[in-house]
């Protein structure tokens, strides 16, 4: 209760502060915060009416924190933590203590432009046409179904148009270098028009080896995606037709023992992979004028190559989506605004042991039908139930040393319901309760350890409150929010590295609160503050396997107790016809995380401090100089205990200096 009477304080000196001076000066353009208008929910809204907690960053906002990966937001976004387990093919989001500890089916889903990505590609760059990224918080089953328990990841980019442009933004730094190229090419005027983007990322080197003297640790990342969109100028149809194709190489599946951490010396022990990625989707949409019909087909192929430890596990994996919605136009004046419709997915996905002649192989099919709306009872409250029931059927087979034959199904129905008040015209009440699954099945790992074990669904149940703020005059915007959600059945890897296998251990907890600040007080002067608070335990732990271990009471691993981050930019105006300068800093900090159950392997917590300078000579040209890290912190990422090595780990980058040129034409 501490933690939320002191943010209600600070939203309310706030306000006061920031009044007083709208009232001394006059609020300009400049000084007005950009408005938010949200996609996530499967139709157009005003993040200040959603009845949950709702983060939008813009793509300029994240250009100068060089964020240029869905695997930096963390530094941007309260209440959450992204780390890459391994290799960035395996990302770890914990949003709200909600962990993603099975990395085939994370606990947070990441959506370009309303298509899913497949967990192989949650980590990779940022599209180079970016316009936002959008985050709900909390589960989301009703929209979104399996798997969305932590939130969702809404990435929304700029659709090809009538004009002619081009863009460039490249970086140079000592850890690295990236650069992306985009070009929006009209075809037909007014009817069809087309873009591109060409992306290549470069991570240096990070380690030593320990016997060799090699360096490494470095990635390569490189994708392009075309697009075509039809859309006649007055018409209601809107096509655009989507296809991409990317590869990472990389050796960074290397470990450092706990003694050689500062000097970075990484165990000799060969690692490498080459992932290729290809995607395919259509986006139709139809407006009917009071609503719109969309259809989404979304089609995704990877293929792992990978070599761990020294151990050869080639993985493949193809995707099917289709979903098919309608959704109401809003229009002032609307009684209900509603979103309905169907969906279904099929994932197969195949991994190999071939220095044991071992080929397990996995079939899901997914259904599901879901509907949400929103009744807007008075002019200042507005009601929000929600609906969705989903099947699911899974097959899991397997030849070789081990084999498998085996099939299960499972069903969920997840319900929502929120509301929201208006206070005032500046202040909103709102209250929630939504929850979400993650569908059972087979590990995915097969060994002779683990294929007698299957797992259950698991359930997470949520409630939240919380206020939204946004004075008259457009300078502060606030949000702050309290939740405590109970999940049933935890799925986790229980057992020894390199033989875990997934299993439900019981009841956990997870409670907290959100605190996120933006503000405009006067043209030059930019503040972003966003605080996250969670507290998520194992309220009753039970291993099946081990049943005389009770590890109740433990904190869950990869979910820490606060979040911070703070920025701070100044706009400096310079003589007509030179532009401006804005010098930047950023502050990030994460507290204690455990990487395991026991709560014995772990990073202590650790801030990170990121300062720049940035130079735009119009809205056309910048370039900036930064220095990311700036204090050289050393930090883990990832760990866990193997023998004979003992607690072994991967790092995060270090001190890096760069500069960054981007210009658009």
């Amino acid at each position: 209760m501490r933690h939320r009477l002191s943010g209600v304080s600070a939203l309310a000196i706030l306000a006061s502060t920031f009044s007083q001076g709208a009232m001394a000066q006059d609020t300009s353009a400049d000084t007005v915060l950009a408005p938010i208008v949200i996609t996530a929910t499967k139709r157009s809204e005003d993040y200040f009416l959603v009845p949950s907690t709702v983060d939008v960053v813009n793509a300029d906002d994240l250009s100068v924190r060089n964020i240029d990966s869905v695997a930096d937001l963390d530094r941007v976004f309260p209440d959450v933590n992204i780390r890459t387990r391994s290799s960035r093919a395996y990302s770890n989001f914990t949003i709200r203590g909600q962990a993603s500890l099975d990395f085939y089916n994370p606990s947070t889903q990441v959506y370009v432009d309303g298509l899913p990505q497949d967990s192989f590609n949650l980590s990779r760059s940022l599209p180079g046409n970016l316009e936002s990224v959008e985050l709900l918080y909390g589960p989301q089953g009703t929209l979104y179904g399996r798997g969305a328990i932590g939130g969702v990841v809404n990435i929304t980019t700029r659709k090809p148009d009538d004009d002619l442009r081009f863009g460039f933004n490249g970086d140079v730094k000592s850890e690295g270098a990236g650069a992306t190229f985009y070009a929006n090419l009209p075809i037909v005027d007014g009817v069809l028009f087309s873009d591109l983007t060409l992306t290549g990322l470069r991570h240096n080197d990070q380690y030593t080896d320990m016997l060799s003297g090699e360096d490494v640790g470095g990635t390569d990342d490189v994708n392009g995606q075309v697009r075509l969109r039809y859309a006649p100028e007055g018409s209601p149809l809107d096509v655009m037709v989507t296809a991409g194709q990317g590869r990472v190489t990389s050796t960074e599946e290397y470990f450092v023992m706990e003694s050689m951490l500062k000097d970075r010396i990484a165990l000799p022990v060969p690692s490498e992979y080459t992932l290729d990625t290809w995607t395919f989707g259509i986006n139709a949409s139809y407006d009917l004028g009071a609503a719109t019909v969309t259809a989404l087909t979304g089609y995704q192929k990877s293929d792992f190559d990978r070599t761990v430890f020294g151990s050869y596990t080639p993985e493949k994996q193809w995707t099917l989506s289709q979903e098919l919605r309608i959704a109401s136009n809003p229009e002032e004046g609307n009684a209900i605004d509603y979103v309905a419709g169907i969906y279904y997915q099929h994932l197969d996905f195949t991994r190999s042991l071939p220095a044991y002649g071992q080929i397990a192989r996995h079939k899901i099919d997914s259904y599901a039908a879901f509907a949400d709306l929103t009744w807007h009872a008075t002019d200042r409250l507005n009601i929000t139930p929600g609906l969705r029931f989903d099947y699911e059927r899974a097959a899991a087979t397997a030849t070789g040393g081990v084999t498998l034959d085996d099939r299960d199904n499972f069903s969920a129905l997840s319900p929502k319901l929120g509301a929201s008040y208006g206070l005032s015209d500046q202040l909103r009440l709102y209250g929630l309760f939504s929850t979400g699954f993650k569908a059972g099945g087979f590990t995915r790992t097969l060994t002779t350890a683990n294929i007698a074990y299957t797992y259950d669904p698991q359930n997470t149940y949520n409630g939240e409150v919380g206020f939204k703020y946004r004075n008259e005059e457009g300078t502060l915007e606030g949000q702050l929010s309290a939740y405590y959600n109970v999940t049933k059945d935890y799925q986790m890897f229980v057992g020894v590295q390199p033989l875990q296998y997934l299993q439900n251990v019981g009841e956990v907890t997870a409670k907290g609160v959100d605190l996120k600040l933006r503000a405009k007080p006067t043209d030059a002067l930019g503040i972003t503050v966003a605080l996250g608070y969670n507290d998520t335990k194992f309220t009753d732990y039970k291993n099946p396997v081990t049943p005389g271990t009770n590890l109740t009471g433990n904190g869950v691993p990869y979910a820490p107790e606060f979040t911070a981050n703070l920025m701070l930019d100044y706009r400096f105006e310079l003589d007509e016809g030179n532009g401006a300068l804005i010098p930047y800093a950023a502050f990030s900090y994460v507290s204690d995380v455990y990487f395991d159950e026991t709560n014995t392997i772990g990073q202590k917590g650790y801030g990170l401090v990121d300062l720049g300078v940035k130079w735009e000579l119009d809205n056309n040209i910048a370039a900036e100089a930064f220095v990311t890290n700036v204090f050289d912190k050393t930090y883990t990422t990832y760990g866990f205990n193997v023998a004979p090595y003992g607690n072994v780990y991967q790092l995060g980058e270090g001190r890096a200096f760069g500069a960054r040129l981007d210009m658009t034409f």
